[in-house]
């Protein structure tokens, strides 16, 4: 199953067939919106608009521990997500779309992990590497 979290202009839901939705709560709060379910080409996939249906949530206040964990407890075993954002490249144009091996996190506001210690299913402090952040047998997919 795949978790789709689209950003801006990414999360129409008309891109799956069969769609149900499905409201959920989270030990983290509740996710940016309802969990769109249905499938792209027979495949089962999980929508999930991150700035809300409404576009109402601000990027800084995006509940990502809550999305993630809902994606999870949905049994995705993969998730995609869509951004809008610059390059430090001058050859890469506004418009096009390019799958990212590495990022620059400038997000400040946001709790930065979901092993924090405060779930009590989740162990204390992780240490997770960040050198290769993103899956590479999904990014040469």
């Amino acid at each position: 199953k795949i978790g789709i979290i689209g950003g801006t202009g990414l999360d129409d839901p008309d891109i799956l067939e069969g769609r149900t939705e499905k409201y959920v709560d989270t030990p983290y709060g509740k996710p940016s919106d309802a969990l769109i379910l249905g499938k792209i080409k027979n495949v089962d996939c999980v929508l999930l608009a991150r700035h809300g249906r409404h576009h109402t949530i601000m990027p800084s206040n995006v509940n990502y521990r809550a999305n993630i964990w809902a994606l999870k407890e949905e049994n995705c075993s993969h998730v995609l997500v869509t951004t809008a954002c610059g390059s430090l490249r001058e050859e890469i144009q506004p418009g096009d779309l390019v799958i990212i091996d590495q990022f620059i996190d400038r997000t400040t506001k946001r709790h930065c992990t979901l092993y924090d210690g405060q779930h009590s299913t989740l162990p204390g402090v992780c240490h997770i590497p960040m050198a290769e952040p993103f899956c590479t047998k999904t990014r040469e997919v």
